[in-house]
């Protein structure tokens, strides 16, 4: 369980990310082989978010990883643009490559972290607290139980857009 542990797991799952990045490098250095450091570097990151919310990692080359890098550089892309359906909302019901590549990468998306959410509903166990998703999931079955709050997919930041989940939780 890394929750009630303070910082010593979040501090080992960095330095496991780090030597693993480390590694990396050192792999190429003598091939004198050139490296693009920014999707290792974006792995380290994402595993360390990754460990803490889903309990996982992933590897050089892993196909779930790409996916995730192509995701959300293709949100990244499309939101950092100035585009004109910014400005007037109505054109996004004519034909729009920006808007068809942003609703396709936030599908990507919206099924990979739909996966992790039914994996980890699938193999739930009161008694084990593998990570921040068991944890809302600990809280969702709670809250079912004793009929208080709501918890969604929304809420717990399955949602399209974060403020989504903001408005409704």
């Amino acid at each position: 369980c890394m929750f009630g542990e303070g910082s010593a797991t979040i501090e080992k799952i960095i330095c496991a990310e780090a030597q693993s990045l480390c590694s990396t490098m050192f792999d190429a250095a003598p091939d004198g082989l050139s490296l693009d450091l920014s999707p290792e570097l974006t792995r380290a990151v994402t595993n360390v978010i990754c460990s803490l919310c889903f309990n996982s990692t992933y590897h050089r080359g892993d196909p779930e990883f790409e996916a995730m890098l192509y995701y959300s550089q293709g949100i990244v892309d499309t939101v950092a643009k100035d585009s004109l359906v910014d400005i007037f909302p109505w054109l996004q019901f004519f034909p729009n490559a920006d808007l068809r590549r942003l609703k396709w990468c936030v599908f990507i998306r919206d099924q990979l972290l739909q996966k992790k959410y039914n994996e980890h509903k699938a193999h739930y166990s009161d008694h084990v607290q593998r990570d921040l998703l068991d944890a809302l999931l600990r809280a969702k079955r709670s809250a079912e139980n004793n009929n208080t709050a709501k918890i969604s997919a929304d809420s717990v930041g399955l949602s399209e857009d974060p403020s989504v989940g903001l408005r409704e939780g």
